[in-house]
């Protein structure tokens, strides 16, 4: 098998399976109140079996295809576990409306698009304790589009989630990869990618939040009256 794959110049393929993190996103949980929100299939030119990056050796070459299966609709089930989890109800569609509208009873409409879906990994020749050193870049873009009823565009733009390995350095300290798996990296991009819209300024004043509790201040103690 190697000496074929020597001999046509294809490289090894290795399917990574990614899933979604809950709760990766600080501040994107519990943040909207109840509304009803429909979700069409996620769109993009991602398609099935699709090459999201390679492993590349110390010497630059290519070891291994990195092949995503189904990423859009595993991106969107993200999406739709995400807008769940930041208060919202989502109402699952089959196909994008012909008019662009939410259907009957939503009240807006969420679009996605999978502009980009990417991890590559590459070694050096250099060894640590930890064995052979590696960087490792995951990157997932999704332009999103958020209608009303009427079927007038709120929200319109790009967010990117990244994964960077490993972390850059804090002075003199220098940190260790959190990730070495491609397929954890890529997962932790596409759930930043998710969980970073509920973040965006543009897209909470878009749909209804929920009310922040005040902050209650303490009660001053009486003091007693001086002799």
């Amino acid at each position: 098998m190697a000496l074929a794959l020597a001999l046509t110049g294809c490289k090894p393929r290795a399917r990574i399976d990614l899933h979604y993190l809950p709760d990766f996103v600080a501040g994107s949980q519990n943040i909207f109140r109840p509304a009803e929100i429909a979700v069409p299939p996620t769109t993009g030119n991602v398609g099935n079996d699709f090459e999201a990056g390679k492993i590349y050796a110390a010497d630059g070459t290519a070891q291994t295809q990195l092949v995503v299966a189904d990423a859009p609709h595993i991106f969107n089930a993200a999406l739709i576990k995400g807008l769940a989890d930041a208060g919202l109800v989502p109402v699952v569609l089959d196909s994008n409306p012909d008019d662009g509208k939410p259907p009957e009873g939503s009240d807006f409409i969420l679009t996605s698009d999978l502009e980009q879906l990417e991890v590559n990994k590459r070694f050096s020749a250099e060894q640590t304790i930890h064995g052979q050193y590696f960087t490792m870049r995951a990157v997932v873009r999704v332009k999103y589009q958020l209608k009303n009823r009427e079927g007038a565009m709120l929200y319109s733009d790009e967010v990117t989630g990244i994964e960077s390995e490993p972390p850059n350095p804090v002075g003199a300290e220098v940190f260790l990869p959190l990730e070495t798996d491609p397929a954890e990296s890529l997962s932790v991009a596409l759930s930043r990618a998710v969980g970073l819209l509920m973040l965006q300024p543009n897209f909470r004043d878009a749909l209804p939040m929920r009310a922040v509790a005040p902050t209650l201040l303490p009660t001053p103690t009486p003091q007693s009256p001086h002799p």
